[in-house]
């Protein structure tokens, strides 16, 4: 009996070792939203799949649906933010936060396509671009608005007017920051009174 093999790009939230060595991975995947899946003996040394699905990268998966579960067959790493930010603390630790908090967010396979563009249009601009601590704020904060607006969190109807020119696009520009430090108090008590709703 074949199957059928599904390609697309995701990122790699987190994983857990199985077994001897197999790990459970979860991606939050351009096709199918976040998605939970085996990937075999990848624990050896002599894996393939070994260092393209490490957490916080940015891979070509190639998935297979099982009996129970999702199974990964192939992956080809695009970029691991790790390795970008090995020498910026304060970059890794902001990607640390954002997607600690999709992953706790997310349930289900669900196609998002605003979300996913979010992701990945956010960190190709924090890989492109030198940040400090303020921008950083500003760059987190607006990532978490986006989540949270197309989660169906900032639903209503003067955060939508008020943050629109936040949310109606996914890329991330200075003018744009300098936008989100503007509405920082707005901003930051939207996102909590959102986080509060989702009983987290």
């Amino acid at each position: 009996m074949s199957h059928t093999l599904y390609t697309t790009e995701c990122i790699v939230l987190g994983s857990r070792d199985s077994g001897e060595a197999n790990k459970y991975i979860s991606l939050f995947t351009k096709e199918m939203g976040l998605v939970r899946a085996v990937a075999k003996s990848v624990r050896e040394e002599r894996s393939k799949l070994r260092y393209s699905l490490q957490n916080f990268s940015f891979t070509d998966a190639t998935l297979v649906r099982g009996k129970e579960v999702w199974r990964i067959t192939g992956a080809e790493e695009r970029y691991s933010l790790h390795n970008d930010f090995k020498e910026d603390r304060n970059k890794l630790f902001v990607v640390t936060q954002i997607l600690s908090l999709l992953q706790r967010l997310v349930h289900g396979e669900e196609r998002n396509d605003y979300l996913f563009s979010t992701l990945s249009d956010g960190l190709e601009y924090l890989r492109s671009n030198e940040m400090n601590k303020e921008t950083l704020k500003n760059f987190e904060h607006l990532i978490v608005l986006r989540i949270l607006y197309s989660l169906g969190y900032i639903a209503k109807k003067d955060d939508k007017e008020n943050f629109a020119e936040l949310l109606q696009e996914t890329l991330v520009s200075k003018e744009l920051l300098k936008k989100t430090q503007m509405s920082r108090k707005q901003i930051i008590f939207a996102i909590n009174r959102a986080l509060k709703e989702t009983h987290l």
